[in-house]
């Protein structure tokens, strides 16, 4: 099978599991698409790892937007409800909020993570320490200028210890 048609097939199934869940999700099912969504996944996963196609920066970005997708669709379930009287209004429930907050704080990690393992950021930091290392220079602690104290002269007061 051809590279191209690895990712169109990868697609593809990412698509339809999209599908389904907005379908799901637009009948106010959140189970149903919470499952469509799940499985779509596992098999995206379980299809790129048979073939060799798998790719972690990508499996990251997808698992970040469906977690963005779940946060969005839970706020709008449980979170926004519009009333019937007076015409127009809404009622804000907090716990739909709190729900989607959290879902969008664990979102955000696997994209955080990503981002910490890019072997560009980490060879720049490590080529600034170096450089910050060897500017300084650490002054010898033995050396012939030094005296030692006597006792009588440490417990005068007119001395530190350093």
């Amino acid at each position: 099978m051809s590279i191209d048609l690895k990712k169109i097939v990868s697609a593809l199934i990412l698509g339809i599991g999209m599908f389904a869940f907005i379908l799901s999700i637009s009948n106010n099912n959140l189970n149903f698409a919470l499952i469509y969504l799940t499985s779509t996944l596992i098999f995206w996963v379980f299809y790129g790892l048979v073939l060799d196609a798998f790719d972690i920066r990508i499996f990251a970005w997808i698992i970040s937007a469906s977690g963005f997708l779940i946060a969005i669709s839970v706020l709008f379930m449980f979170g926004i409800e519009e009333v019937p009287y007076p015409v127009g209004a809404i009622v804000f429930h907090s716990i739909g909020f709190v729900g989607a907050l959290g879902i969008s704080l664990l979102s955000f990690f696997p994209i955080l993570i990503l981002h910490q393992m890019n072997p560009s950021k980490n060879q720049g930091k490590t080529g600034v320490y170096e450089k910050l290392s060897k500017d300084k220079e650490i002054p010898p602690i033995f050396s012939e200028d030094w005296e030692m104290v006597s006792d009588d002269e440490l417990q005068s007061g007119e001395f530190e210890v350093g």
